[in-house]
């Protein structure tokens, strides 16, 4: 192929072969800076790395000792293509030398695999349809590759919305067919990509409000996905399952039909409550799950609210001891962690708070009091922490309240607990709103 002009001093091919070379030498300092001076190289003149880095890949991995590398030099390559240097014939033997590979091994998320992945991402940035076509040879039926190229798809979700979005419903329309026979092991890199499809649709529908996306086709799709992730794999013994399903339960329930969402909430919210009491990870991602849960089913303007303030007491109370655990910096060994997880519980109380604000700030007043008599700390502190969080943004619907506010706070002025008596006191320097 013939290599892209430019103003700038290009190697000659014989120096870009050597450093291609060097990418599988010995030292890793030596293997770091040919990595590093090809990528220089590839801004410049992409094609003429991309033939090197072809000509050597042939052999495959096997005799390649840094196929890892040869691919992540690559995917810069294709990345830097201008659009008039695009030839589909020489993307489509790129994407046939990268699936090649994936498909000769039974090995997931290596680093070459992600490597190679990245590759067939970057050829889909330009012509999309090539590299999935080249994607879907492999999910007609059973393959040990299967996973490996739902990962692609979802990483090319994450990576180019707008060009993934008009071809959901091929995608759709080859994955439903197989998730009944997915393994345990592999369920997650499966819910994963519901989770990353989902969110493509968000920002897509951001940028392209007026083009519905959403047929009858994508919509039955999406459904029968969502039943599938809340009835199976979201009860799932194995945690990793269960967590990367309600994820992907969570970016669903926002696309999916009014009917499906209310009568799924007696079984889904259970499930995110039960992960919302789990470690670090897994809370953050079951509490951001619940958010976009209440947003949904409270916020939406298709109708009105498809739950009752009593029926969010359950959520509300499992709620407030994940404040207390997420509010001591101390106490976790991943600060910024804890940190999102508390404030996404926050942003749950606020949607709350939004549709029923009386009856939110009754039921906290009365938790922060009735729990303190209990000596049930951690209740009486998240109560507390959450006033605390909502004063400032609802003083306009809490204005006549603050008498009431007064009452509790004097009575909570005995309390023992440094942890009450320090956010009680927070919650009193408030000027704004007394």
């Amino acid at each position: 192929m013939a290599s892209s002009s430019s103003g700038s001093s290009i190697p000659a091919p014989e120096a870009v072969q050597v450093l291609v070379s060097s990418l599988a030498d010995e030292s890793p300092l030596v293997r770091k800076a040919a990595m590093a001076s090809l990528k220089d190289i590839a801004v410049l003149n992409p094609l003429l790395v991309l033939d090197c880095c072809s000509a050597v890949s042939r052999g495959g991995r096997r005799r390649v000792g840094n196929i890892a590398g040869l691919f992540q030099v690559m995917a810069m390559g294709v990345g830097a293509l201008d659009k008039e240097d695009v030839d589909p014939s020489f993307m489509a033997k790129l994407a046939k030398i990268a699936t090649a590979e994936i498909v000769s091994s039974k090995e997931v998320n290596t680093d070459w695999q992600r490597a190679a992945a990245s590759l067939l991402v970057s050829i889909g940035s330009h012509l999309p349809d090539l590299m999935m076509e080249e994607i879907f040879l492999y999910l007609s039926g059973p393959s040990s590759a299967l996973p490996a190229m739902v990962q692609i798809l979802a990483d090319f979700a994450s990576a180019d919305a707008v060009q993934f979005l008009p071809r959901l419903k091929g995608v759709l329309s080859r994955i439903l067919p197989l998730l009944g026979n997915v393994r345990d092991v592999h369920r997650p890199i499966f819910a994963n990509a519901f989770k990353c499809w989902c969110q493509a649709a968000w920002l897509y529908d951001d940028d392209f409000p007026s083009n519905t996306f959403l047929d009858g086709d994508v919509m039955s799709y999406l459904n029968s996905g969502f039943e599938l992730l809340l009835r199976v794999w979201a009860t799932s013994r194995d945690l990793k399952v269960r967590a990367s399903s309600v994820e992907a339960l969570g970016q669903m329930v926002g696309l999916i039909t009014r009917t499906q969402l209310k009568a799924a909430l007696p079984r889904l919210i259970p499930t995110m409550l039960e992960l919302c009491k789990k470690d670090q990870d897994v809370a953050l991602l079951a509490t951001i799950s619940l958010h976009n849960l209440l947003d949904a089913a409270l916020l939406s303007e298709t109708g009105p609210p498809m739950l009752d303030f009593e029926d969010l007491t359950v959520i509300l109370s499992t709620l407030l001891p994940v404040v207390c655990v997420y509010n001591d910096r101390k106490g976790h060994s991943n600060f910024s962690l804890g940190l999102k997880t508390y404030n996404e519980v926050h942003r749950c109380f606020m949607i709350v708070g939004m549709v029923y604000p009386d009856d939110l700030f009754t039921f906290l007043l009365n938790v922060s009091i009735r729990k303190c008599r209990l000596k049930e700390e951690s209740l009486t502190f998240g109560a507390i922490c959450v006033l605390k969080h909502l004063l400032p943004r609802s003083s306009e619907a809490w204005y006549n309240k603050r008498p009431l506010l007064v009452e509790a706070a004097k009575s909570l002025l005995q309390e023992q607990s440094m942890c009450v008596r320090q956010a009680l006191s927070e919650v009193c320097s408030d000027s704004s709103f007394f």
